[in-house]
């Protein structure tokens, strides 16, 4: 094998452990790690006026106006059966877009962008034990941690249905 064939065979090894990871913002609700696919992520803002709504679930909290578009805010935490969110400094609302629709997730805290390889990444089983486990779509290993990383087309629904 001659040089130019040895570093095509990396570059090509390379770019195939590239397309291999993927790609999380991870965040904490109630001390438990979490990620969505930053594919889906809109943007991210600090807590803003939300708009109650009546007689809707217990886990929305209300609407926001953002730049004109009214977008349904989810209580993560309520939604998984740990109580109800505390506003903080940390707390950031996630905006998220799944199928052209966007939703907004409360959050204690958003933590770092991580990347991972798909090797590292399996589907969620029965043994998570939170409330409404279909939400979670896979677990990841990062570091010394787990995320749960989370099904957003269900996250929608949720939304949707309960407006």
């Amino acid at each position: 094998m001659n040089r130019l064939d040895r570093e095509t065979g990396s570059d090509a090894e390379e770019q195939k452990n590239v397309e291999s990871l993927l790609e999380f913002l991870s965040f904490e609700v109630d001390k438990e790690l979490f990620g969505i696919d930053i594919l889906h992520i809109h943007e991210i803002l600090k807590p803003v006026q939300i708009t109650r709504i009546p007689n809707v679930d217990d886990y929305i909290l209300g609407v926001i106006n953002l730049r004109g578009e009214i977008i349904p805010i989810m209580d993560l935490k309520k939604l998984f059966g740990l109580g109800f969110a505390e506003v903080l400094p940390s707390t950031r609302i996630i905006v998220v877009v799944q199928a052209e629709k966007r939703g907004g997730l409360l959050v204690d805290s958003v933590k770092q962008v991580i990347k991972v390889h798909e090797d590292k990444v399996s589907k969620a089983d029965a043994s998570i034990s939170i409330q409404y486990s279909d939400l979670i779509e896979s677990v990841s290993q990062h570091e010394d941690s787990l995320v749960l990383n989370l099904n957003l087309g269900m996250i929608v629904n949720y939304a949707r249905e309960a407006l």
